[in-house]
């Protein structure tokens, strides 16, 4: 190897150690080091903003900051992840289930979480979320109808490339479970597209190739068809 290439692959060597990882940053940020509040915010802001906003659009912003103030808090929970994403997401999905619970209690109804009593997939509008084919459009309808924790696996696993095994550490199961919960996901979306009596051919590119749609949702191309 020539000595240019030697020190290149020194160079790129020192830079990785110089790279805190996530676990690291919270523990900084813990001892009241901001910047590394700020460069944790930088990494996973987009993914968690996008999380809450597909459901909880008027409440996006508000939990977004609850969720990263509650990684600093959370810490000694540390232990239960083997992924910083599952750590982050769960505590995601504790803030999601706790605004679905009061929202319950004051609607008598877990439907109803915006403060007009809207279905959220009525009312949502995605600027994180690219949803400009027809195809589109129906599929995030159906994505935002399903129960929360089956729409919370399909959005992690399709749209944040987590692994079973790393979606399973944000609800606490098996990840043979989050398999099973994708797969009763993916057939109560296919019921919602024939219930809505969507035309056949936009039931029929779904049907083709549903996972790929789902990307599609958050990618700058629908899939070719």
């Amino acid at each position: 190897m020539s000595r240019s290439g030697l020190e290149a692959m020194v160079r790129s060597s020192s830079i990785m150690e110089m790279v805190d990882s996530d676990f690291d940053l919270v523990e900084r940020w813990a001892t009241g080091d901001g910047s590394a509040g700020d460069e944790l915010t930088r990494r996973h802001y987009k993914s968690v903003f996008r999380f809450f906003e597909v459901r909880l659009p008027g409440q996006a912003e508000d939990l977004t900051q609850r969720t990263f103030l509650a990684c600093v808090e959370a810490l000694k929970k540390r232990s239960l992840h083997t992924s910083f994403r599952s750590y982050l997401f769960g505590i995601a999905r504790n803030h999601v289930l706790m605004h679905l619970r009061r929202s319950a209690t004051q609607s008598n109804a877990l439907a109803s979480f915006g403060d007009d009593g809207q279905r959220p997939s009525r009312q949502t509008s995605l600027t994180a979320v690219f949803a400009r084919t027809e195809e589109q459009q129906l599929l995030l309808a159906a994505l935002v109808d399903l129960p929360p924790d089956l729409q919370i696996s399909m959005q992690l696993y399709y749209w944040d490339n987590m692994s079973t095994a790393e979606i399973g550490e944000v609800f606490s199961i098996p990840p043979s479970t989050v398999t099973t919960r994708l797969a009763r996901a993916r057939h109560l979306i296919r019921e919602h597209l024939v219930a809505i009596r969507a035309t056949p051919p936009i039931q029929a590119a779904l049907e083709a190739d549903l996972p790929a749609w789902t990307r599609s949702l958050v990618s700058p191309e629908p899939p070719s068809v």
